[in-house]
Formats: C-alpha cells, structure tokens, sequence
C-alpha cells in the first residue's frame, strides 16, 4: 500500500511532465507523417508446377513443389533477376534499391507464392511486379524427360550448324556484291548477279529453317512456374492513416519515456521530502511540519504570525513550540540553538517565528541572530544591525539593556548580530560568550540562538555545546539525506544530539501519505464566515 502511495504521490508531482511528453510526442508523430509519402504495394501470384492441371497429383512431386517455393521465393531477390528486370524496363535505378521495395511470402501448405512490389508509383508497382515475375519465369530452371532431352539437343546442334551456315552465306552475299561493283562487262555483271540470286535464296531457306526450329524449341520448352494472379494497379495507398496510428504511438512512447524519466529521478533523488523520510534517515524525532504556505512565504517573519494566528502555519509552530516543552522533562530549556545543515532552508524564519510563538505564552524571549556572516533577523523585524551581539563579545563593558531592541511583540527582545567581524568563530568561542548567555539567563526565560549553517562554517558546532537544545530545520524537497547525515554527525562528534527536526516549507503532495498530511495542514482552526470565536 505504501508503495502505491508512492507511485500516485509521483504521479501527482510528475504529471505536467507526463501530460507534455504524450502532447509532444504525439505531435511530433503526426507532423513527421504528414512528410511520409504515399505508398503503393502491387501483388502477383505464382505457383510451382501444373498441379493444379492434374486430375491426380504425386504427393511426393507436391511436397517437392513446396519446397521450390521456398527456393523461388530467395532467388527472385537475388541480382540476376533484380538486374534483368531494371535492365528490361529501362530504369535508372540500381538493382539494389528495387530489391528494398521487393518482398515475397509464401502461402502456407500450398505451392503458391506472392511477389510484393512497393513503390510511390501505383502504375509503376504493378509494372514491376509483373516484370519481377516475368523474369523469374524466364530464369528459371527446366525439366525435360529424356525423349525431349534427345529432341532438344537435336534442335541445338541444328539450330548451331544453321546458324554458321547463315553467316558463311551472308560473307559470301557480301563478297559478290563488292565483285559486282568493279564487274565492267555486261556478261560479267549478269553472272555475278545470278549468282548473288541464289546465295540470297539460299539464305533465306535457312533463315526460315532456323525460325521455325527456334520456334519449335520455344514451344516445347517446359517451365515450373506460372502466374495465376496477374498485378493489379493498387488505389489505396498502404500507409493510409498512418499519421493517426504513428500519433498514438509517439504519444505512448513519450508518456512511458516521460514516466520512465521521472521514476528515474524519484529513484536517484536522496533529498528529505516527508516526515518519514527524514526519521529513517536522521533517526530523528519530528518536532513540527511547516507547510510551504503561501501567505507564511509573502510575509515579513513574525508578522506573519502576528497578524494570521489560526493559519496552518502558526498552527505548526504552536505545535513546535509545544514538542520543545515535552521534549527534555528532566532538564530546562531555556537556550535554544536554531541551525540546518545549508543556508536558505528557513533556519531564520524558523527561529524568528518560534521566538514569536514563546513570547505569546507571557514569556520573556530574546532572540539573538548568531550568523555574523550572514545576519537576517535585524531585516526580519526591521531593526538596526549598527550594533549588537559582534559589538558585546568585543567590549565587554558596553549596556546590554540598550543593545537589546524591544519589538511591538510582548516580551520579545531582539538581539542582532553587529557589524560583522573578521573572527566569528573565536568570539563565539571565547568566555565572554558565555558569560553574555548568563546574563540573558537572568533577564529571559528563554534564549533563542540563529547560528549559521552546520556545513558551511564551524560557529554552529561551537554554540552548541554552550545551548540547551538544538533544533534542526531541514528545507523540505531541497537538502539531500547525506548532508544533512555529516551535519548531525557534526553536531555528534561534540557531544551534542539535537532535540529533533523541523521539516520547512513541506508540500503534501512529496509525502507519500498525502492525505494525511492534507489534513494536518488544513486551516481546521480558521473561523468560517459569520463565525464568533
């Protein structure tokens, strides 16, 4: 159940991506078929022996025929016949390229076979097809018994004597005639001319034999193949509707590319979303979920929570604010150390509204911004960084009382970092800084410390083994789990165990559980319309 949680919490997160693949893919599909031009496929069927003649066919000579099929069907692709046929019809295309547009099947259990021709050209795949199977008839092999074996070679011999008498009679013609030019005698000019008479008649007598013997041998010729389909001219094109099939499927592929991409990501991404996340990685407890809300991102630090206090927001710090109460039972917290493992997951605001959330309970809190090198609260509340916590640790002797600034909130003061000094982590170190922490034990009841990030520099480290409790604020979505792993770590190799984590700007939909996190952050304490508190 958890894992479809998940895989719905993905989907939920991904699925603009998800969306944007398919559109893409699909329109990417449908316009490259726009581009693909129309083909044509022609048909012609042959069959393997005179079977189909027969009133009872051998078995064996059937079986025989299949497999001739199978033998026809590889050689009408090879280049002799390839050849003949562009050679035949004239093209200007190699062979090689028709036999890409060629293709056969046989017919199962028969002697049939089919000659696929694909072409631009209706008319033109028809002609080819035809002449494809024109060719293969003509090539191929013959089987002649033996009275047409003596017959044919008969014919053979006197077709070759024939021949060779035909070509000594026509150099014969040819020598008379050249005789007959220098002839200057009437008497000589006549003989010469009968005499070129009879060679011409000769010839023609063998001419005429040899044509009929040709013929004769023609007729007699037994050939295995036959064309019982002739082509036909195609009217519909075979990638008709292609562009409609090709968008479908260019949009699947995309959205499964898209999903796949995503889970991907989901899969090699580390950072600490969820509650869950955070405990299995940190074996930390979580002391408060702040929702990335909108109006708790657009205000100006505390003010949020002074002017909105039934938002979900304030609702989670009076949550924070409550767990901190409960966490130690044995021990006082009255110094609060506010730090994360990076800069920019909302340790500040996280401290600002905290120090707010104490104060209402008619406690006396200070709230002092440690980052020297980054200072933020004395912009929070609008207030001066001319001097303050750098300017204390510096000279000892200066008021304490009139550096720290009291703000509209009751019984919060505000002490701001100061002018930012070129040693921050050996002032936060020195004995002054412990003993400036004693004299605000004596004026509030709790102390609330700002420090820099863990990571980035050594000041978190050294305030806090001077603190009572440390908070860990970690940016929800944004900090992966190994750097906020070396912070706790950091914090462990002192001596120090945070009291636990607040998870910052937390969306619901990056829990698996979203549901449950939905609900926990519903204004359930926002007053309807017309209702009285």
């Amino acid at each position: 159940m958890a894992e479809l949680q998940q895989y719905i919490s993905i989907g939920k997160k991904w699925w603009w991506l998800f969306l944007l693949g398919a559109l893409l893919g699909g329109g990417t599909g449908y316009v490259v078929s726009q581009f693909e031009p129309m083909l044509y496929q022609a048909d012609v069927t042959l069959i393997v022996g005179n079977f189909v003649q027969s009133a009872n066919p051998n078995a064996s000579e059937l079986a025989t025929s299949q497999k001739l099929a199978q033998s026809y069907a590889e050689i009408i692709k090879r280049e002799p016949i390839l050849r003949a046929t562009v050679e035949t019809l004239g093209l200007t295309i190699h062979w090689a390229t028709l036999q890409n547009r060629v293709s056969v099947s046989l017919i199962p259990n028969t002697q049939l076979f089919e000659i696929r021709v694909t072409h631009g050209d209706p008319q033109t795949a028809k002609i080819l097809a035809d002449e494809l199977a024109r060719q293969l008839i003509l090539q191929s092999p013959t089987t002649l018994n033996s009275e047409q074996e003596e017959q044919h070679e008969f014919i053979k011999t006197e077709l070759t004597e024939l021949q060779q008498n035909i070509t000594v009679l026509r150099r014969q013609i040819r020598d008379k005639e050249d005789a007959l030019e220098l002839e200057v005698t009437a008497e000589g000019v006549r003989t010469q001319q009968e005499e070129i008479d009879f060679l011409q008649a000769r010839l023609s007598s063998f001419q005429a034999t040899y044509a009929s013997l040709l013929a004769f041998s023609q007729e007699n010729k037994v050939n295995n193949l036959s064309i019982i389909e002739p082509a036909v001219v195609p009217s519909v094109p075979i990638n008709a509707g292609n562009a409609q099939r090709n968008a479908m499927a260019a949009a699947i592929f995309g959205l499964l590319l898209t999903i796949a991409v995503a889970y991907l990501v989901e899969y090699f991404d580390d950072t600490l979303k969820s509650a869950d996340d955070v405990e299995q990685a940190l074996n930390l407890p979580i002391l408060a979920t702040v929702s990335n809300i909108k109006s708790m991102r657009s205000g100006t630090g505390p003010s949020v929570i002074s002017q909105d206090l039934f938002s979900p927001g304030v609702e989670a710090y009076r949550t924070l604010r409550t767990n901190i109460q409960f966490s130690n039972h044995n021990a006082d917290l009255n110094i609060l150390l506010v730090t994360s493992s990076t800069n920019g997951e909302g340790k500040s605001m996280t401290a600002a509204n905290l120090a707010v959330i104490m104060a209402q309970t008619n406690k006396h809190v200070v709230l002092i911004d440690a980052d020297m090198r980054r200072p933020v609260v004395h912009r929070t509340f609008r207030t001066s960084n001319r001097i303050g916590l750098s300017s204390l640790l510096v000279d000892p002797h200066l008021n304490l009382d009139t550096i720290l600034a009291q703000r509209k909130v009751s019984n919060l003061k505000i002490l701001p970092s100061g002018p930012v000094p070129s040693n921050p982590a050996e002032l936060l170190s020195s004995p002054q800084m412990g003993i400036l922490l004693d004299k605000l034990r004596e004026q509030a009841d709790i102390i609330i410390i700002d420090s820099p990030p863990l990571l980035a520099v050594t000041d978190a480290s050294i305030l806090a083994t001077q603190v009572d409790g440390t908070l860990f604020v970690v940016e929800s979505g944004r900090v992966h789990s190994r750097a906020c792993q070396r912070a706790v770590g950091m914090l462990a190799q002192v001596g120090i165990a945070p009291l636990g984590v607040v998870l910052n700007k937390f969306t619901p939909d990056q829990a698996q559980d979203s549901y449950y996190y939905r609900y926990y952050t519903s204004p359930y304490h926002q007053p309807q319309p017309g209702q009285k508190r």
